[in-house]
């Protein structure tokens, strides 16, 4: 069973997230913010994570950075209000996320996204 770690601040955003996540057979955990992410990503060892990119705490930069340091390396998903430009895209992708959701969304777009990346994970790399 693959595993999925939501990570927001919006308890409800994460509630529903994760309700719907659960009924698409994943396992999943949630974290608040970061640092609570930082804390449960060893044990938990998520495959992806949706990482919400405006919370209080650690920047996602810094999130970004201090995943870098951890053993388990998940696909991440941003939640994002931002719209990115092109360049700024690539950055992104570069820095290790590999998809990215602008809120207000439809949460079976997210669901797709995640199963997309699902996929991957099982296909051989060329």
């Amino acid at each position: 069973m693959k595993k999925i770690m939501i990570v927001d601040d919006e308890q409800d955003l994460r509630e529903m997230i994760d309700l719907m996540l659960l009924k698409e057979g994943f396992q999943t955990n949630t974290a608040k913010n970061g640092t609570d992410l930082l804390n449960k990503i060893d044990v938990f060892q998520p495959d992806i994570i949706t990482l919400d990119v405006m919370m209080p705490g650690l920047t996602t930069l810094e999130i970004l950075d201090k995943l870098k340091a951890k053993k388990t390396k998940p696909k991440i998903i941003l939640l994002t209000v931002i719209r990115y430009s092109e360049e700024e895209k690539q950055k992104l992708y570069k820095m290790g996320i590999v998809d990215y959701v602008t809120k207000p969304f439809e949460l079976d777009d997210l669901i797709d996204k995640i199963h997309n990346h699902i996929k991957s994970l099982h296909s051989p790399a060329i």
